[in-house]
């Protein structure tokens, strides 16, 4: 028994390690994938988000290896229990939950260099966060719009690689189209009257030009390649909007 909890702790670590460097996948996802094949994804995202070079990658690959390992030696000797465990066994979990995730994160920081470090942390927290929350996008509006343009900032800082500078230019840009927002939603409200078909037509315009000028403005702030990524995800993101519209109808 004692063995077994061994294992299962272990389990608990690596499940919060490849958590905090990998997207949440669905139950259905995650059965069509090898644990090598998970690995590999997991990998294949760091060395995206994070720029990993050659020998970062060999290290990263052989720390996941070691927790499908890990994640193996537990399945075998837990399939068979049929008891749930103590209030002090799950207190026991929580402690070794903890030197696990210190020890992830030690192995971590000593193949990542600073600015690295500090990206993936802040995609753990990231991940947290919307664990915490749960999946529930009707909970978005529960944010206030400040709060949502510092968690966009920290994508496109994240996805975008921006330096401060470009931080604190797109902080100003974002702001600026928050503010706008703001003022029409009131504006809409304080009328308490349905747009007819002309205003809504004249609003479509109004925000073809503004994306326009928008997209004018984050070219001027990002670099070459900066900017073609943050296209790409702009078509990405519109993409998934039109698939979702269709799902409705």
């Amino acid at each position: 028994m004692k063995k077994l909890f061994i294992a299962a702790l272990l389990f608990v670590g690596m499940v919060s390690f490849a958590q905090d460097i990998n997207q949440k996948a669905t139950g259905d996802q995650r059965e069509k994938l090898t644990p090598e094949q998970r690995s590999e994804k997991h990998l294949q995202k760091l060395t995206s988000e994070l720029s990993l070079d050659k020998n970062q990658q060999e290290k990263v690959k052989q720390l996941l290896a070691e927790r499908n390992a890990k994640a193996e030696k537990f399945k075998d000797a837990n399939k068979d229990r049929k008891t749930k465990p103590t209030a002090a066994e799950k207190d026991a979990f929580k402690k070794q939950m903890e030197t696990e995730r210190a020890a992830n994160d030690a192995k971590m920081k000593a193949i990542l260099n600073a600015d690295q470090y500090t990206k993936w942390t802040a995609l753990k927290k990231e991940h947290k966060d919307h664990n915490r929350k749960g999946d529930h996008r009707g909970k978005r509006d529960l944010k206030s719009p400040q709060e949502r343009d510092q968690a966009h900032l920290q994508k496109l800082t994240t996805d975008l690689n921006l330096n401060a500078d470009q931080q604190k230019q797109v902080t100003e840009l974002l702001s600026e189209r928050t503010t706008k927002i703001s003022m029409l939603e009131k504006s809409r409200k304080d009328t308490g009257v349905a747009p007819s078909d002309a205003e809504k037509k004249a609003m479509r315009k109004q925000m073809e030009v503004d994306h326009k000028a928008f997209d004018t403005k984050m070219k001027s702030i990002l670099n070459a390649d900066q900017y073609t990524k943050w296209t790409a995800i702009q078509k990405e993101r519109k993409d998934k909007m039109k698939e979702h519209r269709k799902g409705k109808k």
